[in-house]
């Protein structure tokens, strides 16, 4: 299938399928089982040990000057500080098939997480944690993955099904911290008529009352760590646009607005021809481009345990593990971890200090270990999803 390109800062390259090579033979039942609970159990390593500027827990003069003020995941005042002391709502958004696109409210979200679900096409997960959406969806059926972003974040997950050892994995680790469609009334999770698509939307707000009330929990999350500054680090990688490949027909292309500061996000159309293009990617409600002002990819273990059925290890602890971050039209070398299975991601450049982050919204792409990193120009990247 060949790519029809669109004009913009550095025309996308011609894009060739990736080989989605799975080497990992058919896993029996019982021990498919035997192995997703060694991965889904939240075992924190007693041997990490975190940088010394690497910790989780900030200083205490940060928090008395932001907690209940600033939002600790984007560096941004918040209009309602009570939020931040409920638990971020995680929803999961189809973004496959591509019929199902635009996707609704991924700009009022402070968080996405983006990551491969087999055969060369991906899902997102929505984190709203500072501020509320009416209308968030396509809902997406759910994954193991959700589950162990969901702890990683403290919050409560909001998905549209669930086969039966997600469920399972769901049922053990977020015991009245889920729901699925069928479970939470509308407004809360609201089914469209056939005729008017038949999709299934959140409204987050609505969700977040009806999960409060289910879990009676008085839990107040602890999300800080991130660092934030209006000032970009040095940086000799300009990076105007680019391209994270699944194959030719799923593509994620950032191209960077210089006038708004944020990357905005293109993505793959099919045509009547059966050809190709990159178009932006704009919000269903408002037809704003979806926006964010860093993007981020982390290499991952991904683990297969079955055809298309996928969990990540994220090696809680290990503060050596790669990254790549996009900000302010330049592209970084950054370290991340996570301190324990419910502790935030954090983002270190390579000297152990905490990334800069700019202000504002991130999307996180949860990329394999073997993806391969390419310059096509100044400015200009691409990545390949590689899985092997």
């Amino acid at each position: 299938m060949s790519v029809v390109l669109s004009a913009c800062q550095n025309t996308p390259p011609m894009l060739t399928p990736v080989f989605n090579g799975v080497n990992t033979p058919v896993v029996k039942t019982a021990e498919m089982a035997t192995r997703l609970a060694e991965h889904a159990t939240p075992t924190p390593v007693p041997s990490a040990t975190p940088w010394p500027v690497a910790s989780s827990t900030p200083k205490s003069d940060f928090i008395q000057s932001t907690h209940g003020f600033v939002n600790p995941l984007t560096g941004l005042y918040v209009d309602k500080p009570a939020l931040l002391r409920e638990r971020p709502i995680l929803v999961k958004i189809a973004n496959w098939p591509g019929n199902l696109r635009p996707a609704d409210g991924l700009n009022k979200a402070d968080m996405v997480f983006e990551y491969f679900i087999g055969a060369q096409t991906n899902h997102l997960v929505a984190l709203y944690y500072g501020d509320d959406h009416e209308h968030v969806g396509p809902l997406g059926p759910g994954r193991v993955v959700d589950a162990r972003l969901t702890e990683h974040m403290q919050g409560n997950l909001v998905l549209a099904s669930a086969d039966s050892v997600s469920e399972s994995v769901l049922e053990d680790f977020l015991p009245h911290r889920y729901t699925m469609r069928g479970f939470a009334p509308c407004p809360g999770i609201c089914t469209e008529t056939q005729a008017q698509g038949g999709n299934t939307f959140v409204d987050t707000s609505a969700i977040r009352a009806f999960l409060e009330k289910e879990s009676a929990s008085n839990f107040t999350p602890s999300l800080f760590g991130l660092a934030f500054s209006e000032t970009a680090p040095n940086s000799n990688d300009q990076a105007l646009r680019f391209s994270y490949m699944y194959a030719d027909f799923s593509v994620l292309d950032w191209r960077f607005d210089e006038e708004q500061g944020n990357y905005q996000l293109w993505q793959d159309h099919k045509l009547e021809s059966g050809r190709y293009t990159l178009t932006k990617s704009e919000d269903r409600g408002t037809g704003e481009p979806i926006a964010f002002e860093n993007v981020i990819f982390l290499f991952t273990n991904y683990v297969n345990y079955r055809d298309a059925f996928y969990d990540i290890n994220f090696k809680d602890g290990n503060t050596e593990q790669r990254g790549l971050l996009l900000r302010d039209g330049y592209l970084y070398h950054i370290r991340w971890s996570a301190a324990d299975y419910d502790q935030p991601f954090l983002f270190y450049d390579l000297d152990g200090e905490p990334f800069q982050l700019k202000p504002g919204k991130s999307w996180i792409t949860l990329s394999t270990l073997d993806s391969r990193l390419e310059r096509l120009d100044d400015g200009a990247w691409d990545m390949q999803f590689i899985i092997k």
